[in-house]
């Protein structure tokens, strides 16, 4: 099992009323809570461990999970308020206004959730978990517990704006990097995290301190990918018939390459560190078709297992 550990919230996405004035919809939302949804929805075996509130916002987060084939017995309820945030759509990326102070995401710690069953073989962390604490040091004393004993993944999905302290933060993301397994992150995410560094550079360097798997994505160009001992993959993106938005497209995607590795077998700490250009490719091809799927709807609404298999094959997509 996959265990998705971090933000869940409600995002609210700009829309146009009846008569065409501007308003914001309500959405289930969150990096990792996105994830785990991916994951549910594509077949996976997967669980979301989290804080999410009492109040009826986080009833529709339950209800977001659990229809979703989601896992919830590591989720901690509380009676903190859930954590909103509002969107702003742009060319590539929307940019986001979080509101978390005091709020039950943002609190969680370890300890409100309980421990690891023995079928559980991949941990993933990202976004907005890792800014601030008590979350960011409890995702960050996780992963000193667990590496060696399951894959470690994680995907920074940098929030600029909502960092208020990035030497600590950036601090914070080298020290994650250093045990994990996989990395996932966008070419944004690297400018932040590490200014006036090369993605060949930044890659190698990851590679070198022990990462298996790192992953670049960068938008419609495409993802490049890195493997000891391997030169560069590069993998381009699947064509999008009508654009929407880009919400929860590289969580989706981040789901989907996941997904696949799981379900061919890849997810334990030996085969993950012998993986083959060939087997990355086929998962980052798949991920490429969830992530294209989800432009092409308004919000975090990932595809579901037989939508992407439908598309695969008739787009005649060869993985």
């Amino acid at each position: 099992m996959i265990i998705v550990c971090g933000d869940v919230l409600i995002d609210f996405i700009p829309d146009k009323t009846k008569d065409g004035a501007d308003c914001y919809c309500p959405a289930p939302g969150g990096s990792c809570a996105n994830i785990s949804v991916a994951i549910g929805r594509l077949g996976g075996a997967v669980g979301f461990m989290g804080g999410i509130s009492t109040d009826f916002w986080g009833e529709k987060l339950m209800e977001f999970l659990e229809t979703s084939n989601v896992d919830v017995r590591y989720v901690a309820r509380g009676n903190q308020q859930t954590t909103l945030a509002f969107v702003e759509l742009g060319n590539e990326e929307p940019a986001y206004a979080f509101y978390d102070e005091n709020t039950v995401s943002r609190l969680w710690v370890r300890s409100q959730s309980p421990g690891f069953s023995d079928d559980v073989n991949l941990i993933h962390i990202g976004s907005t978990s890792l800014i601030e604490p008590p979350i960011s040091e409890s995702c960050e004393q996780m992963f000193r517990m667990e590496k060696g004993k399951r894959i470690l993944s994680i995907d920074p999905n940098c929030r600029p704006s909502n960092t208020h302290h990035p030497a600590v933060y950036r601090a914070r993301m080298a020290r994650l990097t250093a045990m994990a397994d996989i990395i996932k992150l966008s070419k944004s995410d690297l400018e932040f995290l590490l200014p006036d560094t090369r993605v060949d550079d930044a890659a190698k360097h990851w590679i070198n301190q022990g990462t298996s798997i790192v992953i670049i994505t960068r938008g419609s160009k495409g993802v490049l990918c890195y493997l000891p001992g391997h030169e560069v993959i590069d993998v381009p993106p699947d064509y999008i018939d009508d654009v929407v938005d880009s919400i929860g497209a590289g969580d989706t995607f981040m789901a989907a390459t996941l997904t696949y590795l799981q379900k061919n077998g890849f997810l334990t700490l030996d085969k993950i560190k012998i993986i083959t250009p060939a087997e990355i490719t086929k998962a980052l091809k798949y991920a490429s078709v969830a992530a294209a799927m989800i432009c092409e709807r308004r919000g975090a609404n990932p595809p579901w297992e037989q939508e992407v298999d439908e598309r695969i094959k008739r787009k005649a997509i060869k993985l």
